[in-house]
């Protein structure tokens, strides 16, 4: 499982997947490999990662970012009906503003219980219509960048066409 992987040097993750640094391997497949994080905060503090190095969403290939979600999901599964925690945390950081530490592309899934010791890093407050209504806008103007990594036209959905969230949707992301 460990051959034909685009590696970067330097990579701790990169070094998991090729064999070089130990980690407690919970599942691997031909694009994902999932283990325990070596500084879990939860028992079963788990990390899953693609094979083929990404630095962060932007660096990944779209069958790569789909993989990672089927073990994501098939982890999660694993997870609850071993550990059988009160909930879970997915998380998903993406350059120092965004808080990653380790620049390979990796979700954490975090067995929660009711009365653990972790806690929302931000306030809920609603936030203004007129200012959802803006960014909105913002985000499905059409994108002309001449890219490969170029964005979809939103406006359209992902299918190519128009997304639908309630009745008064006129397109765009399903929340």
């Amino acid at each position: 499982m460990r051959t034909g992987t685009r590696t970067a040097p330097e990579c701790v993750f990169c070094d998991i997947v090729a064999g070089r640094l130990h980690a407690e391997i919970l599942f691997e497949d031909e694009r994902t490999v999932a283990f325990l994080d070596n500084t879990a905060v939860m028992e079963g503090h788990t990390l899953v990662i693609p094979r083929r190095h990404a630095a962060d969403i932007w660096a990944v290939s779209e069958e790569d970012a789909a993989a990672v979600m089927r073990t994501v999901h098939r982890m999660a599964r694993v997870l609850r009906d071993v550990l059988e925690p009160d909930g879970m945390t997915l998380f998903q950081a993406n350059r120092p503003a965004g808080w990653q530490d380790v620049f390979h592309l990796h979700v954490h899934l975090v067995p929660r219980r009711d009365s653990d010791h972790l806690h929302r890093p931000w306030h809920v407050d609603r936030a203004d219509p007129a200012s959802l209504a803006r960014t909105r806008r913002r985000i499905l103007r059409p994108v002309s960048v001449p890219s490969e990594r170029s964005a979809p036209d939103l406006g359209q959905g992902l299918s190519g066409g128009p997304c639908r969230t309630g009745p008064q949707s006129s397109g765009g992301l399903n929340a």
